[in-house]
């Protein structure tokens, strides 16, 4: 979620940007008033935009897991255990956040039963599919939806010219309000995003002027349509999601009256706004990694040795007793406690146990998994793992910059080992697949130690249920 919040306020942020500079000052109404609905939009759907990015095959380990781990005699893996705390800083920013929009929400909601219910109290007269409605105070004249909102006195007694009327009229038929009520549900639910604020300040803007030009194709003098509005440009606004007529009157409104149109700028300005679009699809989009053929590597599973019987109450008791001697604070027992004897006595326990008795345990014994084969990587593959951006690189289980494969050529590894990260690892986002390299040198020792051991059983903790994640601690001879 966080990485969604920072790609919609970068986005809003390149297009606002893209507006200011290129689009604002000229006079392009239409297309602009287009580009900054649509940007804004694709400001919150970029990034839901997905897109695959193909890499070669490697060796991809079925029933990918959430972190590869490399178990070896070497030292011993740390203890993972789950933090199931209430995270209160997200409990607090979610607090806060409903309190904002529901307010934010409240407010537009009062703004407009204010608006509407003007104009189903007042007296209303039909004017050119719209309708003009009478307010007996004096207002700044302002539209919303299909409602002219002028004062009764002013009216009746023929103050109001008709280049005002023609104004707020082009507000009503250009449907410059739906305009404004879009930015206003994306200002309640995306106040965060400071850019859109920007985007309301633009809009309305852009809404006068349309509505100058209206006026302006219609009556061609200009001067005195701008001394009108500098007439007018001193009284009150009505309501913030209104369009009103005396909005930001100011020396760059009355320039665009008489700014000189030019075509060949303005088709310029517009096809530049193509590899902006296709900017903020690269850099704001997600990217998935997508292989063009996967060779799936299937682990072999050894079966532990275990009894149909099992043992009895009495040697569970006795299994149970011995473990417990040595469990730390968090309930689980710290292996290198035990004694040899204790460690003979619990293997020989455990092989005695029925199926069902060794799936219960916390303590259990494992054999030891056939050595990996040998398999050496293409100049293709250590070129590939490189990029940072998906691949993270462990070699001879040490964890290593991707930039440390300039040092080695394929040759040097004799074993390869590739896993897809599921969306839980605490490294997904930063790569996507974990590889795991074994040096040639590595490789023999490992090959060596492991085919020695066919016969020992590893010692371990079992982390979850049955089928629950074992880590590995020491090896036990049969």
């Amino acid at each position: 979620m966080t990485t969604y919040i920072i790609k919609i306020i970068l986005c809003s942020a390149l297009f606002a940007f893209v507006y200011k500079v290129l689009l604002e000052k000229e006079r392009m109404h239409l297309f602009n008033r287009f580009y900054l609905l649509t940007s804004l939009a694709f400001s919150f759907l970029i990034p839901f935009f997905t897109f695959n990015q193909i890499v070669q095959h490697v060796p991809i380990l079925e029933n990918a897991i959430s972190e590869t781990i490399f178990i070896s005699d070497y030292g011993n893996p740390k203890l993972t255990i789950v933090n199931n705390e209430t995270n209160y800083l997200l409990l607090i920013i979610l607090t806060i956040y409903v309190t904002i929009t529901t307010l934010l929400f409240f407010r537009f909601v009062i703004n407009l039963k204010t608006v509407l219910q003007k104009a189903w109290t007042n007296s209303t007269i039909p004017f050119r599919n719209s309708k003009i409605i009478l307010i007996n105070k004096s207002i700044t004249p302002h539209s919303f939806l299909g409602y002219i909102f002028i004062s009764t006195e002013d009216y009746r007694s023929g103050n109001i010219e008709k280049e005002i009327l023609l104004h707020e009229l082009a507000h009503v038929q250009q449907k410059h309000s739906l305009d404004i009520l879009f930015v206003e549900i994306l200002q309640i639910i995306f106040w965060f995003n400071p850019f859109i604020f920007l985007y309301r300040k633009a809009l309305l803007l852009n809404h006068e002027f349309l509505a100058d030009e209206a006026v302006i194709n219609k009556y061609t003098d200009v001067s005195a349509y701008q001394i009108l509005l500098l007439e007018k440009a001193s009284k009150q606004t009505s309501s913030f999601i209104t369009s009103q007529f005396n909005y930001s009157v100011t020396k760059k409104r009355l320039l665009m009256m008489t700014k000189t149109k030019s075509f060949r700028n303005a088709l310029c300005k517009q096809i530049a706004v193509i590899p902006v679009l296709g900017t903020a699809l690269f850099f704001f989009s997600t990217k998935t990694i997508a292989q063009d053929t996967i060779n799936v590597v299937k682990s072999k599973q050894t079966e532990v040795k275990s009894t149909k019987e099992g043992i009895t109450s009495e040697q569970l008791s006795e299994y149970n007793e011995i473990v417990n001697k040595t469990k730390n604070e968090k309930g689980f027992p710290v292996l290198n406690k035990f004694s040899e004897t204790d460690k003979n006595k619990l293997e020989s326990l455990f092989l005695l146990m029925s199926k069902e008795q060794q799936g219960k345990q916390i303590l259990i014994f494992t054999p030891a998994p056939s050595p990996l084969p040998k398999s050496i990587p293409t100049k293709e593959q250590i070129e590939s793992w490189k990029n940072s951006n998906i691949y993270g690189v462990w070699i001879d289980e040490k964890r290593v910059s991707n930039t440390v494969l300039n040092n080695y050529i394929n040759t040097d590894f004799a074993q390869l080992f590739v896993s897809k990260l599921e969306k839980n690892a605490t490294n997904y986002g930063k790569h996507f697949y974990q590889v795991n390299l074994m040096t040639t040198n590595y490789y023999s020792t490992y090959y060596k130690e492991t085919i020695e051991s066919k016969k020992k059983y590893y010692m371990g903790i079992r982390i979850g249920n049955k089928q629950g994640r074992v880590v590995k601690n020491e090896n036990r001879n049969t």
